[in-house]
């Protein structure tokens, strides 16, 4: 490997997948003993889970592989365990499952990774391919930075949605890309069945999309 390729070589740091619901929820039956009462979650995940609050405006808590955080108008189930994607899916196809009636109006397959760049320079390269300071340099007196950026497609599936990919930089050359695969839900529409068919091939195109712009960037 040439030098140069070394150079603009970034370290891979985390990741993290989630689920996120839209609609009408009721935050105060959303508590881990419900999770285990319904056989969601084993009764082995009570003895790990963390309570920071359950009120009939918001309800956040964590088992020891997943964060659940539940508002009157959203639902998020997110995991840093690579392990745990599919048991993710699984928990947020059983829970609304049993909340049936819970009305969901769209939802997010999600993949947010997580990159070092080597030093500085690397790191202004990422911002300056992916967003051609030109422009910026013409008003503004110093060196132009990166902070955040989003772009958006339409979806090649038979889904009614978009895809959004953000790019957002950290500290200490840090950049994290998420993926958001964003799909409308009409009446017919089954969240189940929709999760248990394009859970695992969005991850997969997610982890591409990230993996191809961080390569891409720094090419």
């Amino acid at each position: 490997m040439k030098e140069s390729e070394k150079m603009f070589n970034p370290e891979f740091v985390d990741q993290e997948a989630s689920i996120v619901l839209v609609g009408s929820f009721n935050p105060k039956i959303f508590h881990p003993q419900w999770f285990a009462r319904h056989e969601v979650v084993p009764e082995v995940d009570l003895e790990g889970a963390d309570v920071e609050i359950i009120h009939p405006e918001i309800a956040k808590f964590t088992f020891p592989w997943v964060n659940i955080e539940v508002l009157q108008n959203r639902f998020t189930a997110r995991t840093k365990d690579v392990a745990h994607y599919s048991p993710l899916r699984d928990l947020v196809i059983s829970t609304f499952s049993l909340l049936a009636h819970s009305p969901v109006r769209q939802f997010g397959m999600n993949l947010t990774m997580l990159y070092t760049a080597n030093d500085e320079d690397s790191w202004h390269k990422i911002g300056d391919t992916l967003a051609p300071k030109t422009v910026w340099e013409k008003s503004l007196p110093e060196r132009v930075g990166l902070l955040s950026m989003r772009v958006q497609s339409q979806r090649t599936d038979k889904l009614p949605g978009k895809i959004t990919v953000s790019v957002e930089s950290r500290p200490e050359y840090g950049v994290s890309i998420s993926f958001n695969s964003h799909v409308d839900l009409g009446e017919d529409d089954s969240l189940q069945d929709i999760l248990s068919e394009y859970w695992e091939a969005t991850i997969d195109q997610g982890k591409m999309i990230c993996e191809t712009t961080i390569r891409e960037a720094l090419k």
